[in-house]
C-alpha cells in the first residue's frame, strides 16, 4: 500500500494466531494497569492489539494535566465514578498508527481521556478471528463507523454472546 492510501480505512490483513485469547487477555490484563514513572506518579495507557497481533502501548495525559472543561465532557460521556472495561474496534493498519494515529483513530484523543479517567481500553480492528476474544470482557465496544462495512454480518451477535449487558456503541466520525 503506498503512502498516500495508508489512511483509507480496511480491512487490514490479520495474523490467525491459535493463542489470540492469550494475546488478548494480556491486553485487557495491561489495559488495567497503573504504570509508575520515575516521578513517583501513577499513569494509564491505551492498548492497541495491532494486525500483526503485537501489542502497543499509548501512554495517557499524564496524571493532573487534563484541563477541567476537557474532564467535564468525558465524565459526562463516560463517568470515572466506576472503572469501565472499553473494546475499541478501529482501524489499527500498523503504518497508518505510526504515521498519524490521529487520522486513523479520529477519536483517539477521547480514548486516552477515558484512560486518563482510569477506565481500561484496548483496540483491535474487529477482524471475524478476533471478535470474540476482542470483546471478552468489555462493558463497552466502541466501534468506529467506517469499519462496519468490513466487520462479519454477525458481529454484533458474536460480541453480545460474550456478555449480554454489554453497550455497544457506533461511534461517527467526520474526516
Amino acid at each position: 500500500m503506498n503512502r498516500e492510501n495508508i489512511f483509507q480505512v480496511h480491512m487490514p490483513e490479520v495474523d490467525i494466531r491459535p493463542d489470540l485469547k492469550v494475546i488478548f487477555q494480556e491486553a485487557r490484563e495491561l489495559a488495567d494497569q497503573e504504570t509508575l514513572l520515575a516521578d513517583g506518579t501513577l499513569q494509564r495507557r491505551v492498548v492497541i492489539v495491532s494486525p500483526g497481533r503485537l501489542i502497543l502501548l499509548k501512554d495517557s495525559y499524564p496524571p493532573d494535566t487534563l484541563p477541567s472543561e476537557n474532564r467535564i465532557v468525558l465524565e459526562d460521556l463516560l463517568p470515572s465514578e466506576k472503572t469501565l472495561k472499553i473494546a475499541v474496534i478501529a482501524y489499527t493498519y500498523l503504518e497508518a498508527l505510526r504515521t498519524d494515529i490521529r487520522k486513523a483513530i479520529p477519536f483517539f484523543d477521547y480514548l486516552l481521556g477515558f484512560t486518563y479517567l482510569g477506565h481500561a481500553v484496548w483496540i483491535f480492528e474487529g477482524h471475524s478471528s478476533a471478535m470474540a476474544d476482542g470483546c471478552r470482557d468489555a462493558d463497552y465496544v466502541l466501534v468506529d463507523q467506517r469499519m462496519l462495512p468490513y466487520l462479519d454480518e454477525d458481529w454484533r451477535q458474536i460480541i453480545q454472546s460474550e456478555n449480554n449487558r454489554i453497550h455497544l456503541r457506533v461511534l461517527s466520525v467526520e474526516n
